[in-house]
């Protein structure tokens, strides 16, 4: 399959004049985005007329040159995992309530 030329809205930032080549799987344009955006390729849902973008394969996506892509997802890193762990008053035991 040959080279396209799309663009790409990302919230209220567009990109124009993307090389998408369908030779490589979708996953290579992602990381394209990745390198424009900052969102990570795990964390990007890329909409085209017809379907979503999967990462391993194009699927029946039908892309022409001059189409625009639509990517969600947002840049910023997920929310670490707490050190420890809150306990919740119905959690505990006589002994603990007592303590706390």
């Amino acid at each position: 399959m040959p080279v396209f030329t799309v663009n790409v809205k990302w919230g209220k930032e567009k990109f124009d004049g993307l090389e998408l080549n369908t030779d490589d799987p979708p996953v290579v344009f992602k990381a394209q985005l990745f390198a424009l955006t900052g969102v990570q390729p795990e964390r990007q849902k890329v909409m085209i007329k017809g379907g979503t973008l999967k990462d391993d394969e194009w699927g029946s996506i039908k892309i022409k040159s001059g189409m625009t892509l639509l990517m969600m997802g947002s840049a910023e890193a997920l929310p670490e995992e707490p050190v420890v762990r809150p306990t919740f008053m119905e959690d505990m035991t006589e002994e603990q309530l007592a303590s706390a």
